[in-house]
């Protein structure tokens, strides 16, 4: 047995008998875990898919790992990946229903989930605006991302999506509405990348 896998090995018997460091425990199973993700999504979306679709997936296969009872775990090892894989499989399976969803949709149905959808739909012409939408969306955190992605494109509601991960409706409301406005400013600084130097000039 190698130096690594002797110390995820201790890691998980202090986390089964209640001295375990979570943080560290995820740290040392998140490769693994990682990687039965990817194949999960890449079984359903036969692509390979997103990185930070996979990260998404590992946290939320890891957080139902935790809700379980560790001294009734005969591998928790084991149980992790299989986990992560059935989640990716879970995931990959959203990806396609979100791909129709949005090929389906006018993307100024898109827009008008957005705060101050009036200012996006001025300037933005449908494709475009999606194209835009998309690419903001991959840079919010991965929280946000995965509460707009289950609560905004998809179906779940915020009482469901508090409740699966593990927190309170209104903390989950809170990180919406960052995650929408955080979205549309992003939006608004890619359809006008110049107007905060035309602004600059302005006052000068």
């Amino acid at each position: 047995m190698d130096d690594d896998a002797r110390e995820l090995d201790e890691l998980v018997e202090r986390w089964q008998t209640g001295y375990g460091d979570v943080r560290s425990l995820y740290d040392s199973l998140r490769e693994g875990m990682h990687q039965t993700a990817r194949r999960g999504i890449q079984r359903v979306i036969a692509k390979p898919p997103d990185e930070h679709r996979v990260q998404d997936v590992v946290y939320i296969a890891f957080m139902e790992l935790l809700r379980g009872d560790p001294a009734a775990m005969t591998s928790p090892v084991g149980l992790a990946k299989t986990i992560a894989y059935r989640r990716g499989i879970d995931e990959g399976r959203r990806i396609l229903r979100e791909r129709q969803r949005i090929s389906s949709l006018d993307a100024l149905e898109i827009a008008g989930t957005l705060p101050d959808r009036r200012e996006i739909l001025a300037a933005a012409e449908e494709e475009a605006l999606h194209q835009l939408v998309t690419t903001c969306l991959e840079r919010l955190t991965a929280d946000q991302r995965a509460v707009v992605r289950a609560t905004v494109m998809g179906n779940q509601t915020l009482s469901d999506w508090a409740l699966t991960a593990g927190t309170t409706h209104q903390a989950v409301s809170r990180l919406r509405s960052r995650a929408l406005d955080s979205l549309r400013r992003c939006v608004k600084r890619l359809r006008n990348p110049s107007g905060g130097r035309e602004a600059s000039r302005g006052r000068s």
